[in-house]
C-alpha cells in the first residue's frame, strides 16, 4: 500500500526483496523495511562497535561512528556508504582534525579564539583530505571536529588507526547485514562490474581485506603484546591501498 504527501512516500508493505530496491529503500520513503530493518541494523551495529571496543580496549569516537551506522543501514545506496569512503574518510578526517587543532591552537592562542579556529581548520582540512582521497563521508567531519572540543579517549597519534578500526567493523557488519536482502556495496555509475562477487574494484577489495586483517590483529592486543603494533601496520597498509589506488590509473578523459 502506497501513500504520498508532497515529496515523501509512505509504504505499508511487509519485508521482502522488492522493499529493498534502490528506488524505495532510500531517504524520502517511509517504509517498514527502513523503519524495522534499517533502524535495527543501525542500533545493533553501534552496539557491536561499543562491545568490541570494550572487549579489546580499542577506544573510538562513538558520535561520528553512530552517524556511519545510520548511513550504512538506512542510506545504503549512497556513495558515502561504500567501504572506501567509510574507512578512509574516518582515517584522513582524523588526521585533518588533529592538524586543524594544532594550527588553530597556534594561531588562536594569540587572539583568544582557539576553539573556533580549531573547529574551522579541523573540518576544512578533513574536507580537503576526504576529497583528495575519494573518501567523502559526512560523519567523518565529526571525527575531525571532536578533538577540537573534547578530550580524546586515546593518545592523539592513535586516533586515525582506531577510527579506521571502528569504521572497518562498521563496513564488515553492514556487508553481512545488508546482503541478507540486497547487494552491498551496491552497484552505481562508477561500480557496474563485479569483482570477487562484489561491486567493487579489485584494489578496493584488496584494501578492504587488508583492513579486515588489521582489524583482527588489533582485536588481539590484550592477548598478544605485539598485536597492536602489527595490527596498526597492517591497517595503515590497507588504508593506503583503499585511499590511493585511484591515483595510479589516471588517464586523460576523451
Amino acid at each position: 500500500m502506497l501513500f504520498k504527501s508532497g515529496s515523501v512516500q509512505f509504504r505499508l508493505a511487509s519485508l521482502c526483496r522488492e522493499e529493498f530496491a534502490p528506488e524505495v529503500y532510500r531517504p524520502g520513503v517511509i517504509s517498514l523495511s527502513r523503519l524495522l530493518w534499517g533502524s535495527l541494523g543501525g542500533g545493533l551495529l553501534l552496539a557491536v562497535i561499543a562491545l568490541a571496543s570494550r572487549l579489546t580496549g580499542i577506544a573510538v569516537l562513538f558520535p561520528p561512528l553512530a552517524a556511519t551506522c545510520f548511513i550504512n543501514s538506512t542510506c545504503v545506496f549512497l556513495r558515502v556508504a561504500r567501504p572506501k569512503p567509510v574507512i578512509v574518510g574516518h582515517f584522513v578526517a582524523s588526521i585533518g582534525g588533529l592538524a586543524g587543532c594544532w594550527v588553530g591552537s597556534l594561531l588562536g592562542a594569540q587572539i583568544g579564539y582557539a576553539v573556533a579556529l580549531k573547529l574551522g581548520f579541523a573540518v576544512m582540512f578533513a574536507a580537503v583530505l576526504m576529497q583528495i582521497f575519494d573518501a567523502d563521508h559526512p560523519p567523518a567531519a565529526a571525527t575531525a571536529a571532536i578533538p577540537a572540543i573534547l578530550p580524546l579517549p586515546m593518545p592523539a597519534y592513535l586516533l586515525p588507526v582506531h577510527m579506521a578500526w571502528g569504521a572497518t567493523l562498521a563496513v564488515l557488519f553492514a556487508m553481512v547485514w545488508n546482503r541478507l536482502w540486497f547487494e552491498f556495496p551496491a552497484a552505481d555509475i562508477d561500480h557496474r562490474e563485479r569483482a570477487c562477487g562484489l561491486y567493487m574494484q579489485l584494489p578496493q577489495i584488496a584494501g578492504l581485506a587488508v583492513c579486515a586483517a588489521g582489524f583482527a590483529l588489533l582485536c588481539l592486543q590484550r592477548l598478544l603484546p605485539a598485536a597492536h603494533t602489527a595490527g596498526t601496520a597492517v591497517m595503515l597498509l590497507g588504508v593506503a591501498l583503499l585511499g590511493t589506488h585511484h591515483f595510479f590509473g589516471i588517464r586523460r578523459a576523451t
